[in-house]
This record gives C-alpha cells, structure tokens and sequence, in this order.
C-alpha cells in the first residue's frame, strides 16, 4: 500500500508538504499541490476519511487560455477545444493572457485554483522557462500555437516560417522582385519565424532584403493602415506585399484602395491565417492558411487522452489562391 512518505519521496517533497496538501491548506503553491496530486493519482494512493483532494474539484473541466477574445482566430480556437471537451464531458473554463506575461500566469494559477489539472494554453508572452515548468508539473498542460523544444510533446504547433516562405515564393514566381513584408512590433515567436520565411525565399531567388521595404506596427488593424500609408509615403516603392495577417491585409487594402491604388493591378498582397470571411475583402484575398481549430482539437485531445498519443503536433500551412495577387504589370 502506497504511503504518504512514499508519495513525498516521489513528488520531492517533504511529508508535512503533502499533508498540507490533502487538507487544503492554504499555505502551499498552487503548482506544488498540482505536483502532489498527480503522483498520488499515479500511485493510486488513497485518501482516508473526510478529506478530499482538490483534484476532485475540478476534474470535468478542461481550462482554456487565449491570447485575446476579440479575433476570429481565438474562436475557432476555442471552438476546437470546446468540441473535444463535450466528446469528453468537460466543461471549459476560459480566460484571457492579454499578450502578458503576469496576466498569463494569474490565469494559469486560477485554473489550478479551481481544481482544473487540464490547460490548453495560447501563450506568447511566457519565457520558455515558466512553460517547462508547468509542464514538467502538468502532464495535461498542453501549449498550443507554439513550439517550446524541451516540451515538444506537449506543444501542438505551426511551422510559420513555411508559410511566409510559400507566401513570399508565389510572389516571386508571379515574377515580383520588389516585395515589402508587414510585420508586427510585438516580440512574439511568430513574428521572427514569419520574418525567416520572407527572407529564406528573398534570398533563395537572389534577390536582396531591403530594410525600408520593412514595416513593423502596432498589432492590429491600426497597424496594418499604418505600414500601407508609411508605404505609400515613401512612394510605394514596390509591387507587391507579405502581411503578417489578414488583419494587417484588410487595413492595408482598405487604404490603398482609398488612394488609388488598384489591387491586383498595381500591388498584390498575401495574408497569412485565413480566418477572416471574404466579404472583409475586395477582391478576394490570396493567405496563408493556418489550421487553428485543428490544432486546438489535438491540443485538447493531448490534454484529456495523454502525450503518449501520436496525434500529430507540427501543423503545416497552406497556400490558399484567390483573386489579390497577380503578375506585375509593365509600367
């Protein structure tokens, strides 16, 4: 029969640190109790009379942190981890990182408050650091959107910099050389990995990255009408255009279109998600396809089922050819 010091011994902590745990004390870190609990699940240890651990609190729900509410790209998201929640009879519990570190902690640690051992997390303001550690701690904290290596099976990812790449190369292959590229201020994983793809495929056709042909914005809309006016302040001195998003693409497009600029004829743009219906766009807009909801139902899945699965967790984007992107024109 498994006992508390064994229960200790395994989880590395002392045996008066265990019972804390089981009584609930207050005076113990959220992710030692979550450490405590998943060994005496593990050891099928036993708790005696009344007391409860707080595991059973939370065991019918599967917790959910994005990055933001207000974008089509979180609800497809979260409508792929709610579809494999129901299949499991699990309620979501949702909550927002805001890009920020402090608040993707505190949403990671009310979850864990609640009893929820299941995380599915949209993080890109953690280090890779705090991520190892609540997944060393978790085996059902499962990031999604983000290749962390030393916990690669509890990522479920997409390799951006093959987007921007396929993106920038269809271009080329229209026969664009002068290509400007909309990137993002923000320091998140995806801007350098989008901004690799763009510069592999320059280089790789011989043709030089030029720095002012470069516009890093504000992330969202706002930024995308920014880098269109900064371009065309600077003469639109190209033919064609990479956005970090369709976002930026549609913002992009809206003013262009308000000075004159026709789109395809004078300046082809690429998007990057697709997640934005087509009546945003005029004509209809040529992006990357990122399979979000597909990798929030391996996310969840990895959660409830177990890492051990070999759900697939690198995803691949694909090229989706539409009307806003088209041969230069000779002057």
């Amino acid at each position: 029969m498994t006992t508390i010091n064994d229960v200790a011994k395994a989880a590395g902590v002392s045996t008066a640190t265990v019972s804390r745990v089981i009584n609930q004390s207050p005076n113990v870190m959220p992710d030692t109790i979550a450490k405590v609990e998943a060994v005496m699940q593990q050891m099928g240890y036993q708790v005696k009379g009344n007391r409860r651990l707080t595991i059973n609190q939370g065991h019918d729900t599967l917790g959910l942190i994005v990055s933001r509410f207000n974008s089509p790209f979180y609800g497809l998201l979260t409508q792929g981890v709610e579809k494999i929640a129901r299949k499991h009879q699990r309620k979501v519990i949702v909550a927002s990182g805001d890009y920020d570190a402090t608040c993707e902690e505190e949403a990671i640690q009310f979850m864990l408050n609640k009893g929820c051992r299941n995380i599915v997390i949209h993080s890109k303001a953690m280090s890779d650091d705090a991520l190892i550690r609540h997944a060393e701690q978790l085996p059902g904290f499962i990031v999604v959107n983000r290749h962390v290596p030393a916990i690669a099976s509890q990522c479920v990812w997409l390799d951006n910099s093959e987007g921007t790449y396929k993106a920038t190369q269809h271009l080329i292959e229209l026969g664009h050389t002068r290509i400007a590229y909309l990137s993002c201020e923000m320091e998140v994983d995806d801007k350098f990995d989008r901004f690799d793809g763009y510069r592999r495929a320059l280089e790789e056709a011989g043709i030089d990255v030029n720095p002012d042909w470069i516009e890093e914005v504000p992330f969202g809309e706002p930024g995308g009408a920014l880098a269109a006016t900064n371009l065309l302040n600077k003469g639109l001195p190209v033919t064609a255009m990479v956005a970090f998003n369709d976002f930026y693409a549609a913002a992009a497009m809206q003013v262009f279109k308000e000075h004159g600029v026709a789109i395809p004829e004078q300046l082809s743009i690429v998007g990057f998600d697709d997640v934005l219906p087509q009546c945003y766009f005029s004509p209809k807009l040529t992006t990357i396809r990122s399979p979000i909801e597909s990798m929030a139902i391996n996310a969840a899945r990895l959660s409830l089922e177990g890492t051990d699965s070999p759900l697939s967790r690198i995803f691949h984007p694909l090229l989706i050819k539409r009307d806003s992107a088209m041969a230069p024109q000779p002057a």
